[in-house]
């Protein structure tokens, strides 16, 4: 993967040769960061405890000579990491049947999977066209349901999940403009952000159910007020054929909408969205879908949907020394039908997660230190029929974080 960017900036610095800057051109950019990181106990997330998504259950093991039974999970963890240091092109060509066109090249060290940390992975890849009131976004880029412009500004990578629908997808986006109001269109598969089925996480499921996720989404962006809202529609087919060897055309459906709504001045905004859906594992978040019927004769499987909810906040205060606070809430609302089979979700036993979440960041030119203290908090228990969680204790995890970045 390293060679496959280091040709690319090859290939680029071949081509600005050959164009005039009129015509052609790139900009380089990017970030070193290193995070310094403790946590109270044991966490479910991913690339060596990078990404934070909730503290794990209670692991109640025996102790040498004592009858108490001790969580194992609860206890010190840390890490030292310098993985989320990325870099950049962005991309400026001729025009394209009256279009600007650009393009942005972006990667990181972040690895795609937990076994290849500290490896090259494709963040951005994408060509814009953009004749002023219709643009074209072809390429991978952010999920529709993740609004970019208004995304939460804490330190720790994990940029408010479970709470924030997080992907990065490749898409084909269109979009209107007029004035402050924006309205687009998408066409979503998956690719680094997978949803899970009987094997395992894979984009398997959603290319197999023959149409890509659909999603609609309405923005106004004036110089203080910025509102936003989302609807998406995803068909996953988990199955092509039964354990006894019958062919299985059923799919697991689902729907998604979230709204967003900031106000912002020169040195302070305030964020809070709310967002309910189904299918939400690729998203990062808690939730998917699980089986609600088996044929007796066949062994085909009918799916249900698993509802959840979420909401967050982000504010911040100040220009060189910033202070910020998250605060995030999630509730698993169970299944639309009981269940009978397996659940491919998330968070499955859990029946809601709340996070808080101060900052203070300090800038300085292009160098920048933080620190946070992120408190998450979830309530595990047993399910019922429909998959509604009654909650029988919660557990808790400090998280730490001090940050060092360098910005060019």
């Amino acid at each position: 993967m390293m060679t496959c960017y280091r040709w690319t900036l090859v290939i680029l610095l071949l081509a600005n040769s050959l164009y005039s800057q009129d015509k052609w051109g790139y900009t380089v950019y990017g970030y070193v960061k290193t995070d310094v990181m403790m946590d109270t106990r044991q966490t479910v997330s991913a690339r060596e405890g990078h990404v934070l998504l909730y503290p794990k259950k209670k692991l109640l093991t025996e102790e040498i000579n004592s009858p108490t039974l001790v969580d194992a999970n609860d206890g010190l963890n840390f890490n030292i990491l310098s993985i989320q240091s990325r870099f950049g092109y962005k991309i400026t060509a001729p025009e394209f049947l009256g279009a600007k066109s650009t393009g942005v090249l972006e990667g990181e060290y972040f690895g795609s999977t937990n076994t290849d940390v500290g490896s090259v992975r494709l963040r951005h890849g994408f060509l814009n066209l953009d004749w002023g009131h219709h643009k074209l976004l072809i390429g991978q880029f952010w999920h529709p349901l993740f609004i970019d412009e208004t995304y939460a500004r804490v330190i720790s990578f994990n940029t408010g999940i479970p709470f924030v629908a997080f992907g990065r997808n490749p898409q084909v986006k269109y979009t209107f403009q007029q004035d402050e109001l924006r309205l687009h269109l998408s066409a979503v598969t998956e690719r680094d952000f997978p949803s899970t089925g009987p094997d395992g996480e894979s984009s398997y499921y959603i290319r197999n159910a023959g149409l890509p996720m659909i999603n609609f989404g309405a923005i106004y962006n004036d110089k203080n007020i910025y509102l936003a809202a989302n609807a998406c529609y995803k068909e996953l087919k988990p199955r092509l054929a039964t354990e006894k060897n019958y062919i299985e055309t059923t799919k697991s459906r689902g729907i998604i909408a979230n709204a967003l709504a900031r106000y912002k001045t020169d040195d302070f905004y305030v964020t809070a969205s709310a967002l309910w859906g189904q299918n939400t594992y690729d998203l990062l978040m808690i939730g998917g879908y699980a089986v609600s019927a088996i044929d007796s004769v066949s062994g085909v499987w009918t799916y249900t949907p698993v509802d959840v909810s979420a909401l967050w906040l982000d504010a911040e205060y100040g220009k060189d020394l910033l202070l910020g606070i998250f605060l995030g809430y999630s509730k698993n609302h169970g299944a639309e039908s009981e269940v009978v089979g397996k659940y491919f979700s998330r968070g499955d036993d859990i029946d809601y997660i709340y996070r808080i979440s101060p900052r203070i960041v300090y800038n300085q030119g292009k160098t920048q230190f933080g620190a946070e203290f992120e408190y998450t908090s979830a309530a595990y228990g047993t399910k019922d029929k429909s998959g509604v969680v009654n909650a029988d204790y919660e557990v808790a995890n400090l998280r730490i974080v001090l940050s060092a970045s360098i910005f060019f």
